[in-house]
């Protein structure tokens, strides 16, 4: 992709309380910002909950790929986008 890595990760979890949750941490762990997302979990996270992101990706950046994690999470390293792609 031409982009270099930035220590910038996406989380997104579900609470006890059925909502799901995003996180978007630094590198040392500090939380940049959370919230809840418009996903209830319905269908795969992949088909249905990415589509809830794109608002709380932070200008400039995207994700290449996500891991899914212990609890159902899911998590993405954030790059910065390439200046010279639109």
């Amino acid at each position: 992709m031409g982009n270099e890595a930035e220590p910038i990760s996406m989380t997104v979890y579900p609470k006890t309380d059925g909502t799901w949750w995003v996180r978007i941490t630094d590198a040392q762990g500090n939380v940049e910002d959370k919230g809840p997302i418009s996903w209830k979990g319905e269908g795969t996270f992949h088909s249905n909950g990415l589509n809830s992101l794109v608002s709380w990706l932070p200008k400039g950046y995207v994700y290449q790929s996500w891991q899914e994690m212990d609890v159902g999470s899911h998590t993405a390293v954030l790059y910065r986008q390439a200046s010279w792609f639109g």
